[in-house]
């Protein structure tokens, strides 16, 4: 839910504002209206200043901290400069050694050749050469033509030196080189001199890492304490040639008490008064335990407005329910509960909200992977079928005479797969003999895996997942509808939310009548006139109300239209729910495929355990990791597409940031 709020105006005198600000500040409950002021460039200088203490931490926290942390004698924003002149100085470092590189590279097979030989050679008029070509391409006969000698022979390449006397030609098949301004021995130092440097540095940052973490959290601190108190200053007018002060902002209701004696006590003038439609209210979200952990999620996407319900506890457990169809496999929850319950004990407060969220998705996942029958890639459903003469004599009870006698050509036999036994069922019985008693045939079956046999019959195969999918959507559409209307009455009164309950009610009575008279549950013929008046009143809310302020015309015409986008938009919001299904039997069959290929293994006499172990590590770790990624995106999407547009969520909502230290 959202938390009510309440506006405040506080006038107080321009000598005694400062001494407010702090006793305000260490209340730490208002949020402050901002006035849309110019921001000054001391503000501007701290936020930068926070923004790069931000970049700091963040870049320090993912290097080595293995000893025991201990404050730094430098100040906080000189560890920032520091850092950010260090990795200044490691980006010019890191662009000399691209070229020295180069350099070495292109100097290494020539050997330490001083370059200033080549100067005193060329006063006399004779002139050092560089060529190089492939082994392929070199000629033995350059030598007898040229004063030429070969150097190395390095990699597939021949190095060739020439003297070349004045103006005298040397013409070879080969690629000149021009070599570096400097020998090889002193690119090799200086390339020595940068590596010791950025070892240097890497060693300075794992100490900042180590000792300065803290002192750059308290120097962030302080510094967002004073620009708080600034920006505070920044949004306060003032009145009565600058005597007074104006400052206005929100605090929750239910801690108007302890601000309203702070102001009493300070002889502070102030007025109170509640949001009217057009205030920008701040959010502060306020839910039970286990709705608490599903706010993260919502703030993805958008806060609520402060005029509308907020859908954290609406959304909270289909988003549970969703996730573990998605993943589908009652192993891979496991996973996940024991490995939360394991790491929130040292987790800090703040991930083990997340943790606690990821015991709740695991206790989801291992639900409707039983419900689905799948246990690491095992197919609980497909664990060989037959009736033995326990099974027979159970559904002599139960079958008539006739279809029992029928029923008995296939006892003994083993049926693999449930489709198998159900094809042989149908074949010996009759489609309608197997209809009427399916539940007493599958229930009798006697499994490969006798713990199986009590409730394997309760287990939903491919097609009836597939059917839970679309239940679980017009669940969730209908619901969403229901939270629509009820956000309409709270923001502008029941007939507004008439038009909202006349399509839930439309859905039901479609649902309940025709399915329930193509199931055989009720008879449509004897409750038409209860189905006509039903369907006749949704229609009419629909038409006839949905704008109940704009003129009767207005609002049928609008709801011709809402009928047209809402009976399009439902039949492909249905549809979305399927992706629930999809992502269900894909982890399921991936982590089937990864069984059976480890198996294979077995027959590898001594060794084939170790790599059938390392592929079942390996298969169901990718397959744990890809339908966890998926279960958590296509859950939110059916979240914030569907649910939020059938609820008619606005959101844009701001979060309360109370003005504190």
């Amino acid at each position: 839910m959202i938390t009510p709020m309440m506006k405040y105006s506080f006038l107080i005198y321009h000598k005694e504002y400062i001494t407010f600000l702090e006793k305000l500040q260490g209340l730490g409950v208002l949020h402050i209206i901002e006035k849309k002021k110019e921001i000054d460039e001391n503000i501007k200088s701290s936020l930068h200043q926070i923004s790069e203490i931000n970049k700091s931490l963040k870049f320090l926290s993912k290097r080595n901290q293995d000893e025991v942390p201990a404050k730094a004698e430098m100040d906080g924003l000189e560890i920032v400069e520091s850092i950010k002149n260090l990795t200044d100085e490691i980006n010019v470092i890191e662009q000399e050694q691209l070229s020295l590189n180069k350099d070495i590279q292109k100097v290494q097979p020539w050997g330490d050749f001083d370059p200033e030989l080549k100067e005193k050679f060329a006063k006399q008029h004779i002139y050092l050469r560089f060529f190089v070509c492939s082994e392929k391409k070199y000629n033995p006969e350059w030598k007898t033509k040229f004063p030429i000698e070969i150097v190395n022979i390095h990699e597939g390449h021949v190095y060739i030196l020439a003297i070349q006397h004045g103006a005298n030609p040397i013409d070879i098949d080969a690629e000149e080189v021009k070599l570096p301004e400097e020998r090889l021995s002193v690119l090799l130092t200086k390339d020595q001199t940068n590596k010791d440097r950025l070892e240097e540095i890497e060693k300075t940052f794992d100490e900042y890492a180590i000792k300065s973490q803290d002192i750059l959290k308290e120097t962030r601190q302080k510094l967002q304490e004073k620009t708080d108190f600034d920006l505070a200053i920044n949004h306060t007018e003032k009145q009565a040639e600058e005597k007074v002060m104006l400052l206005e902002g929100w605090i929750p209701t239910e801690q108007k008490k302890e601000l309203e004696k702070m102001l009493d006590e300070r002889n502070v003038y102030y007025v109170s008064s509640q949001p009217n439609k057009e205030d920008n209210v701040p959010i502060k979200l306020k839910n039970n335990k286990y709705s608490r952990l599903f706010e993260p999620i919502g703030d993805l996407f958008s806060l609520p407005d402060y005029k509308e319900m907020d859908l954290t506890p609406f959304f909270a457990p289909f988003f549970m329910l969703f996730f573990g169809f998605c993943v589908g496999d009652a192993g891979y929850g496991l996973i996940f509960l024991i490995g939360a319950s394991i790491f929130k004990r040292k987790a800090s407060k703040d991930m083990k909200q997340i943790l606690s969220l990821g015991q709740y998705l695991g206790i989801a996942t291992i639900v409707l992977g039983a419900v689905s029958g799948t246990f690491f890639g095992i197919n609980l459903i497909d664990t060989g079928y037959i009736l033995n003469e326990v099974a027979i004599a159970n559904l002599s009870s139960v079958l008539p005479s006739e279809v029992l006698a029928n029923i008995q050509n296939i006892s003994g036999e083993h049926f693999a797969t449930k489709d198998e036994y159900v094809k042989a069922l149908v074949s010996a019985a009759g489609e309608s003999n197997y209809t009427l008693y399916k539940t007493d045939l599958l229930k009798n079956a006697i499994s490969d895996f006798n713990f199986l046999n009590k409730f394997r019959y309760l287990l939903l195969d491919a097609n009836a997942m597939f059917n839970f999918a679309l239940v679980l959507g017009i669940i969730q559409i209908i619901f969403g509808i229901c939270v629509r209307a009820a956000n309409k009455i709270k923001q502008f009164g029941f007939l507004h939310g008439l038009s909202s309950i006349g399509w839930a009610m439309l859905f039901i009575t479609l649902i309940v009548f025709m399915g329930g008279n193509s199931m055989g549950y009720l008879n449509l013929e004897e409750l038409k006139l209860i189905f006509y008046i039903l369907m006749g009143l949704s229609l009419v809310f629909i038409i006839f109300f949905n704008n109940p302020s704009a003129s009767i015309f207005a609002s049928f015409g609008g709801g011709l239209y809402d009928i047209y986008g809402t009976a399009t938009g439902v039949f492909g919001d249905l549809l979305s729910y399927i992706r629930l299904f999809a992502l269900g039997i894909s982890s399921a069959i991936l982590g089937l495929v990864f069984n059976q290929i480890a198996a294979n293994f077995l027959s590898i006499k001594y060794i084939g355990w170790l790599p059938f172990v390392i592929l079942l590590l390996f298969g169901h770790g990718i397959n744990i990791f890809l339908a966890s990624l998926g279960a958590f995106i296509h859950p939110m999407r059916l979240t914030f597409v569907e649910f939020y547009k059938n609820a008619g969520f606005v959101g844009g909502g701001k979060r309360y940031k109370p003005f504190s230290k």
